[in-house]
Parts: C-alpha cells; structure tokens; sequence
C-alpha cells in the first residue's frame, strides 16, 4: 500500500501566494513518518495553484515497474493507493497508471470508481473543473481520514494525533466526495454509491457510514437447505456431523462454490505483486525468502487461507505464517524494570499459540512439500509500553479499548520480528494476508450466538419451526448490522496499523464476487448455533475446511485476536475509551 496526503487551503492563493505553500509543507512534517512508511519505495510531492498540497509515498506492488506519484497530467493529478483487480489489457501496467489512463480517457469519475475491484482510496485533482475528488472503497478496506484546521481540509491515509488538525473521522465510504476549488469556504460535497442516500444531511453523512455497495452482484444459483430442517432429528456432533452434511449435494456444492471463489480471490492477491522480498526488491536479485505471510491462530478462517495459498505460492518459496502472543498484563500492577528485562519465564503458550502449532502439524500434513515457517512473535510488557506512542498515532481517531488491543496485535504481528525455530527471525514479506471479513460474513462472534438465542429458552435441538424461525431472524438482523459496521469499525484502523511496516494487508475473504456469494446465502445456511462453539458458528466455513481436509481445524473454538494473543484483559468492557490511547 502507498500513502497518500492532501492538504486544500481555504484562502485564495491570489492573496498568500508562496506562503500558503510553506504553510502546507508544515502540516505535512506533522504526519510525513506515518505515510513515508507506508510506501518505503519511492516519495513526491507536487503543488496546484498554490492552494492543494498532493503528497505521496509508494509502495510497489502491481506492474512490471515502479509507478512514481503523483501521477501529473495535462488534465488530472492522481493520488492512488490500493490494489486493484480488474482485468487490464496491459497486465504490465500499474494500477496506478491504468487508472489515470481510465480516468483521462472516460472523464466519468463516479462510475469509474463504481467499477473498480479491490480495495482502494484516491485523491484526483481535476484541473478544467476545478474540482478535488478523494474517496475509498465502498467496502472501506482502506484508510482515508478527514481533518480539518481553521485554514483548510486534511485528507490522508494516516494522520498523527499531535498534529494541528481537529474535526477528524475516518471517511465514509458512501461515494465520492469532492471539493470546489472555485469556493472560498473549501465545501465537501458528494456523489453517493447509493440514490436512495439523501446527501442533503451532508453532517449525518459524515458522522455514520450508511453502507451500499455499489458493484452489481453477480448471477447467483442458490441451493434450497437449511440446517435444522436436517439435523432436528439428528444427535450426531463430531466428523461423522460433517460427513453426513457433506453427502447432501446441495450443502457440498455450495460449499464447492464457496473454496471456487476464494480460490480466485486468494490467487490474484498471491500472483499480483513483485516476486521480491524487502530485501531483495531494491536491487532486485533473485529470492527465495517469504514474499506472503499470513496472520495466523490456527483458527479455520487463516487454515483455509493457508491451504489454499499453497497452490498460487511457487514450491521454493516458503510461506510465512505469522503468529503473535503477549506477556500477560496486568494493568494494575506497576510496572517493575528487573522484571521487564527477564523473558525466559515468561510462557508465552498463549491459546492462539497452542492452535497455530496444532494447525501447523495439519497443514505439514497436507502439504509436506511445503515449507510452513511458523513465525513466534513475543511481545513484552516493556515492548508493548514503548511502542504506545507509534500505535496510538497510528489507531487515531479510533480510541476505544478493542482498537488499543487489536492495534497492538496487529502492530507487532505485521512487523513481524520473532522466532522461527528457535532463532531470532525477521519477517520479509511484503503482503499480509488476513482474514477479516469472516466472522461478519458467516457468523463467528459470540453476540451472534446471543442474538440466535434471545428469545428461546433452551440450548438444546428441540425448538418448535417457530422457534427457529424467530432465532433465524433476530441473527439475520446481527449479521446485516454487524456488516453495515464493518468499514468503521475495522478495516481502515487495520490498514493503518498493518502498512506502517511496508506491507500490504490483502483481505480474500472480502472479494466483491465472494462476498455477493455469501450474502446471498441465508443465515440459516450459514451457521447452526445448537450444535456449539466449535461447529455451530461459521458452519458453512468450517464445512468447506474439512472439505479440503482441515479435520482438525474444523472443530477449534473461535476466538477473538485480541483473547487468543492475550494483549486484552476479558474483564474490560471492548467499547470503553481507552486510557491508553487516551495518555497519548
């Protein structure tokens, strides 16, 4: 992923001249370290009008070579970051490039953007109209953030929390905003994804994501099942459970489709990126180090990844599977320099641990030819106290507990400095594969299993058909909310987090034709609560990793990173301010 940055003044550069521009170049120095890491490759910086500030910071991914920013034309200037996987007639051309030949032929900004596949965000100035557009995808997979100070706008991937911006939020990715440089009060308006999205309340728009894709899905065949109808009668809960649904062709073949699409979807996140490590991309010698590592529990959302993975990772590469766990905190407790310094008592077994060695020994299994590089990333309380001041830039304008404890794990796991075999390691890959979106799609978090059973009475398989279908319907409705929220609650935090290190964070679970396929199912195809932690919840995923031969990690309990890694404490409450973003 690149960085990228802009600063729009509000004052007409008729009456500052060449200091609006020295006024710019202050307020990037107040975040430069935050984007600059994101794209490690290449930096520049342009000025339009004396009044928009274009910065950028690249990180080569896609195209037979680098693509320098920003992108200056007779008509446009481009700011991209992102991965895009639309098919190019020039497969050696940048994203970056085929997007700013797309827009210069077509001028239609809006639609354009609506047809773009994968994850991004862009700034494009357009000089006839006059216009700065900026906007991110409709999933909201990248970060864009939105500031203001009393002399203009702030839009950039990253912005650090002491800066002199105020009014910041992380945009909505509703459609595409703009601003009229003919104006004087710098105005956002928008294009919406949506026509039912009313843009006349622009503040309610800026303040809540009113979630729309704006891709068409695709032609569908849905099977006709559902899991009480075909287990009311049954008591069977082990692998013989899973074989018996497995003979029914139409969970079989849903689940055929399903590993089909995420098989294209983990593919072109695999074979579209430089075959260069960190390392060896500058000089561009021959490598044979880890170029995709996986964040992996040993839970079966990263098992399938993995599996999967193996068949578009070229067989002498090896594959780093990257694993992190915490010293236990207890926040009450002063913290004691002495024993901060000793690490050779600390057990660093944590649960997400112990499953990554059990599902490593699986896919050894599987894939014996393989080489699995089981990273161990262990993070000390003094590690994790001075790196406060990096991650809680880096989660702003989030703060609450949840974004302190997923912020941090991610932090360190995507650095990616451990132990591989009992020797020091570091980590080179340049893409991170993770598997957000799952647990949204087919059900994996425990208010999920509450919302199934608020108004039964019995966790048992005796429910009347009305039963059900009240249960079904109240964990339809979690579902859909939790995915509406999906793109500010997650994505762009993670994105800032993951790419502060030169990495790309790569999310196949999210694909558009993978995610209009799952939506498309019922949650009455999705997940089984009776049948328990383990196999009820993500039922159709975990049917689709025994399918390819996951018959351990199809059973292991679901838990949450930040639980299973030990960085957070079960006893606070996850939507509570934190006070360690807070002391920042």
């Amino acid at each position: 992923m690149c960085g990228i940055f802009c600063f729009i003044s509000n004052v007409n550069s008729i009456q500052l001249g060449d200091d609006v521009v020295g006024y710019l170049q202050i307020q990037l120095e107040q975040c430069k370290c935050l984007i600059n890491n994101r794209g490690p490759d290449a930096t520049d910086w342009t000025v339009y009008d004396s009044r928009v500030l274009l910065f950028s910071a690249v990180l080569w991914q896609q195209g037979a070579e680098l693509s320098r920013q920003p992108v200056d034309g007779d008509r446009y200037v481009l700011l991209f970051n992102g991965d895009l996987f639309n098919k190019k007639e020039d497969r050696e051309c940048s994203d970056t490039l085929w997007l700013y030949k797309t827009i210069d032929a077509i001028h239609d900004i809006s639609q354009i953007f609506r047809t773009l596949l994968g994850s991004f965000s862009v700034i494009l100035v357009d000089k006839i109209l006059q216009r700065v557009y900026f906007a991110r995808d409709s999933l909201g997979r990248n970060s864009l953030l939105l500031g203001r100070s009393k002399l203009g706008i702030f839009i950039s991937s990253a912005l650090a929390k002491n800066s002199m911006v105020y009014d910041t939020i992380e945009l909505p990715p509703n459609g595409v905003y703009f601003v009229d440089l003919t104006k004087q009060n710098s105005e956002i308006k928008m294009l919406p994804w949506s026509k039912n999205l009313d843009v006349t309340n622009f503040i309610a728009i800026l303040d809540e994501s009113f979630f729309s894709l704006p891709w068409h899905e695709s032609t569908i065949i849905k099977e006709n099942f559902d899991y009480h109808n075909i287990l009311k009668n049954i008591e069977k809960r082990d692998e013989s459970l899973f074989d018996f649904l497995l003979s029914i062709p139409a969970i079989s073949k849903t689940c055929e489709e399903l590993i089909r699409l995420l098989e294209e979807s983990i593919e072109e996140r695999i074979i579209n990126t430089p075959k260069y490590c960190k390392q060896c991309i500058r000089l561009q010698n021959p490598c044979e180090h880890a170029r995709i590592g996986i964040l992996f529990s040993g839970g079966i959302d990263c098992a399938i990844i993995s599996l999967i993975a193996d068949r578009f990772v070229d067989q002498n590469i090896p594959i780093d599977l990257l694993n992190v766990a915490f010293e236990k905190i207890n926040r009450e407790k002063p913290l004691n320099v002495v024993e901060l310094k000793s690490t050779k008592l600390i057990d660093w077994n944590v649960p997400d641990r112990c499953t990554a060695k059990q599902t490593l020994i699986e896919l050894q299994r599987l894939k014996s030819s393989r080489k699995w590089q089981l990273v161990e990333i262990n993070v000390t309380r003094q590690e994790l106290e001075s790196n406060r001041q990096r991650i809680s830039d880096l989660v702003f304008p989030l703060k609450t507990v949840l974004d302190e404890s997923l912020g941090a794990a991610l932090w360190f796991a995507s650095r990616g400095v451990g132990i591989l075999k009992g020797v020091e390691y570091s980590c080179q890959s340049r893409v991170l594969i993770v598997g957000s979106g799952a647990d949204e799609l087919f059900g994996g978090y425990s208010r999920h299993k509450a919302a199934f059973y608020r108004n039964l009475s019995t966790t048992d398989l005796r429910f009347s058909d009305n039963d059900i279908q009240e249960a079904y319907n109240n964990l339809t409705e979690e579902l859909e909310l939790d995915w509406k929220r999906l793109p500010s609650r997650n994505l762009a935090r993670d994105d800032r987090i993951i790419c502060d290190h030169g990495v790309t964070p790569r999310t196949p679970y999210l694909q558009e034709g993978f995610v209009s396929f799952v939506k498309s199912l019922k949650a009455s195809q999705k997940c089984y609560h009776p049948l328990g932690a383990g196999i009820g919840d993500k039922l159709i995923l975990r049917l689709c990793g025994y399918k390819l031969g996951l018959k351990a990690a199809a059973f292991l309990k679901k838990r949450a990173l930040q639980f299973g890694s030990k960085v957070a404490d079960r006893k606070q409450n996850a939507s509570d301010n934190s006070s360690f973003l807070q002391m920042m």
